[in-house]
């Protein structure tokens, strides 16, 4: 299944970026790091669509799906999965 990203998920990405890239000092390891993130959300949710657990506390129809550290937040459409957002656990900011 196709998977689409709303701009809220690449502003969320692209904090969690500076903030791993100003934790490790590394860009090779923030690059790894937000690689292998992305890689594990397009895997699963293509492959297992309802993987995560409806999280109706977001919103009609929204699931939770977590990974390491971080919550994405998505919804099932009919031809597509809509990432919505992503947070780091415990910390939610939509």
């Amino acid at each position: 299944m196709k998977i689409k990203f709303t701009p809220t998920f690449h502003r969320k990405l692209d904090g969690i970026t500076t903030y791993i890239y100003d934790e490790s000092k590394s860009k090779s390891f923030t690059i790894r790091y937000v690689k292998k993130l992305q890689k594990h959300i397009i895997t699963y949710l293509s492959d297992f669509p309802k993987l995560g657990r409806p999280a109706d506390e977001f919103g009609k129809g929204i699931r939770k799906l977590v990974h390491q550290r971080y919550t994405i937040l998505y919804r099932i459409d009919d031809n597509y999965i809509l990432v919505i957002t992503i947070y780091k656990e415990n910390l939610p900011s939509l």
